[in-house]
């Protein structure tokens, strides 16, 4: 037996750790996508139902709404140790610009969207800032992310992660059959009781 053979096996087993992590990084940021997707659905049916005024609608509302935020957070974040869309970006560029250049997607305006849920994450989001308690809505108005900006980096991010995950031939994470006009008729229900 060589006497490089520990390190060739030691070598071998960090390439099948690292490919293992970078799988079940692509699955996780999927999964944590759709549950962003179905929550932005739901939110945007209980907008279509009009005023809501049930406590319950609400407060629903508001869950959803932080839920959809710490979603996204969670997927956009640039930290080193997150194993989010960046970590699978970084750990391979190639497919993830072809894609993004096929479909006319802006890596850059992703990195945007990350720099600012960033802010707001650290603002008020996932903890009370000193200065970002006096006003919040301020933290919003500062990082200057749109609900249309968030929903298109939310939508980029699923497609070029989707695109990746048939190509490696991945477990499927999938959209179930699920629209605002539903969350809009289960809405004006509640409201009529």
């Amino acid at each position: 037996m060589p006497d490089n053979f520990p390190l060739i096996t030691l070598l071998g087993v960090r390439k099948i750790v690292k490919s293992q992590r970078y799988e079940r990084a692509i699955e996780r940021n999927l999964a944590e996508l759709q549950r962003a997707i179905l929550n932005r659905t739901t939110l945007l049916g209980l907008e279509d139902a009009g005023g809501i005024s049930r406590l319950f609608l609400k407060l629903a509302y508001f869950a959803l709404f932080n839920d959809y935020i710490a979603h996204c957070i969670k997927v956009f974040e640039t930290g080193k140790q997150a194993a989010s869309f960046w970590y699978i970006y970084r750990t391979n560029q190639k497919p993830i610009d072809a894609c993004a250049r096929r479909e006319k997607i802006s890596i850059k305006s992703l990195e945007k969207v990350s720099e600012k849920l960033k802010h707001i994450r650290d603002k008020t989001h996932f903890h009370i800032d000193t200065s970002g308690v006096l006003d919040a809505k301020a933290v919003w108005r500062e990082a200057g992310l749109s609900g249309k900006e968030l929903s298109a980096a939310v939508d980029a991010a699923w497609h070029l992660l989707t695109d990746l995950q048939q190509s490696l031939s991945l477990s499927e994470v999938t959209l179930p059959e699920y629209n605002r006009a539903l969350v809009r008729r289960l809405a004006l229900l509640v409201e009529k009781q």
